[in-house]
């Protein structure tokens, strides 16, 4: 337990008070008393990215009680855990979906609630006091989770020994409060320690989305749209060459070609679950495919003319469940660059053979190239499962 010995008691921090973040010379000092205030299990309204919440420990059932008894909150929201980190959801769900896993890694920190299937005996949640854990299930098995994005949670969080139980705040008309001129008016009387940083980022709630295995249901709209989530779900594959103008071109174009043999429910999908690009580590943004590859590509009755070629980057990188990358020397480049990627960087044939640059060769180099491409996918496509797909269910 995390020693909180220098956070001497101070009475009259009891009495309602509005502190400015923006204004403040050293933030830090209103991040240890946002800290006391929590320790000793208060309330505490605080700016998240997207509305203002009341935030208390959920290491105290009694702040838990007060925060969920409040007027001001919104009761249409499930109280949510503020967690430090995206790491830190497997200590309450071990067991992360490959889909789950997907939107924890892309949606945060953000305005992303994500309601996940706990097993209590291998959870952390089972840690916390009997009352937090009735107060912050839903239908007794889903736990809403999140990692904010402000400064004044996140450098709270540092300091606190457990997570933080928050729901978001509301005006009498039941709006989200986004503003900090508004929160005197909606919380005094209530909270005592109010944190003003103006406006929020987004102006909005965040998003809650429930997700069981691979199948996703938006709980509550807000911030991120169907899009946007179909995006941070969405399985992902980036193949890599050296131009992106002949080889990873060719494997992108036939790789999807085979998901979609694979997985007829693809076909005529707007949105596909899979998201399959390529990518070069020496590439020329918007370059034309080689001549050659979209002349073989067409005799395969795919289509190559409206590609055009675009550089790796580490947002990309990042964004991929699986890349493959055509030579050795591809891949040990990305991996020197991104050692923490190194478990989802392999070669596209899955053996220490590379795949030869046809740049400059005729027609015959590239159809062989094509053709030792096509082979190597289907090891890939094999290892592809309908359930790494998200489902997102209506309402």
């Amino acid at each position: 337990m995390m020693h909180f010995g220098w956070l001497s008691a101070n009475p009259k921090r009891h009495m309602a008070s509005t502190l400015d973040w923006k204004s403040s010379e050293d933030p830090r000092d209103i991040v240890h008393i946002i800290v006391q205030a929590l320790v000793e299990g208060r309330v505490v309204a605080l700016p998240a990215e997207t509305a203002y919440h009341g935030v208390v420990s959920g290491l105290k059932p009694e702040a838990v009680a007060k925060l969920l008894s409040l007027r001001s909150i919104r009761r249409d929201c499930a109280p949510t855990l503020f967690l430090r980190s995206a790491s830190e959801a497997l200590d309450y769900v071990p067991t992360l979906s490959r889909v789950a896993a997907r939107l924890v890694d892309r949606g945060w920190p953000g305005p992303l609630v994500l309601e996940l299937p706990i097993e209590p005996e291998r959870s952390l949640a089972s840690c916390l006091p009997a009352s937090v854990q009735k107060a912050i299930l839903r239908d007794e098995r889903f736990l809403a989770l999140r990692v904010a994005a402000h400064e004044a949670i996140r450098q709270a969080m540092r300091l606190m020994p457990g997570p933080l139980v928050a729901v978001p705040l509301c005006d009498p008309a039941g709006q989200p409060v986004c503003r900090g001129d508004q929160l005197s008016k909606v919380c005094a009387g209530e909270i005592g320690t109010l944190i003003d940083d103006g406006p929020t980022h987004f102006g909005d709630l965040a998003t809650s989305v429930r997700v069981d295995q691979n199948r996703c249901q938006i709980i509550h709209q807000g911030v991120l749209g169907g899009e946007d989530l179909h995006r941070l779900g969405q399985l992902t594959i980036l193949l890599v060459c050296t131009g992106n103008t002949c080889r990873s071109p060719m494997a992108e174009t036939l790789f999807k070609a085979k998901l979609r043999e694979r997985f007829p429910s693809m076909q005529g999908e707007v949105a596909p679950p899979v998201f399959v690009t390529s990518a070069g580590l020496s590439a020329f943004p918007g370059g034309p495919a080689s001549p050659e590859a979209i002349s073989v590509m067409k005799k395969r009755g795919l289509s190559l003319l409206d590609h055009q070629s675009r550089a790796v980057t580490e947002r990309g990188l990042r964004h991929a469940d699986l890349v493959l990358a055509m030579t050795s020397s591809h891949r040990l480049a990305i991996i020197e660059r991104f050692p923490d990627m190194a478990d989802k960087v392999y070669l596209v044939s899955a053996s220490p053979q590379d795949v030869s640059d046809p740049f400059g060769g005729s027609e015959a180099v590239y159809t062989a190239c094509a053709d030792q491409i096509d082979g190597y996918l289907d090891h890939w496509v094999e290892q592809v499962e309908e359930s790494w797909f998200p489902i997102w269910n209506s309402n």
